[in-house]
């Protein structure tokens, strides 16, 4: 009984964090402003990073983000960032960026 009690509460946790985390990224997503547009990236950035972390640590290397996805650990897909994945030790490497804000200046 106190297993299944646990387990709700951390399936509520997720769902609810889910939630926030794809708010948070729809509505900064939203903004007209450079600095808002700037901050979506950030927080979709820093959400695909939380989830390549766990995929490391529960299955020894980085993923795609179809994979992330199909797995749960990515809640969204991805406006502004696109992930890079190089094998190597550990889970390899990973580089998570944004072509969508890239300096005009040569």
């Amino acid at each position: 009984m106190l297993k299944k009690i646990a387990f709700s509460h951390l399936v509520i946790a997720v769902l609810v964090l889910s939630f926030i985390i794809g708010f948070a990224v729809f509505v900064l997503s939203g903004a007209t402003t450079n600095r808002g547009t700037t901050s979506a990236i950030s927080v979709e950035r820093a959400s695909i990073m939380s989830a390549e972390k766990r995929s490391c640590q529960r299955y020894g290397t980085y993923a795609s983000i179809s994979l992330l996805r199909s797995e749960g650990l990515l809640t969204f897909t991805p406006e502004y960032n696109s992930v890079v994945i190089i094998p190597g030790a550990h889970c390899g490497t990973i580089i998570v960026g944004s072509p969508s804000y890239q300096s005009t200046s040569n």
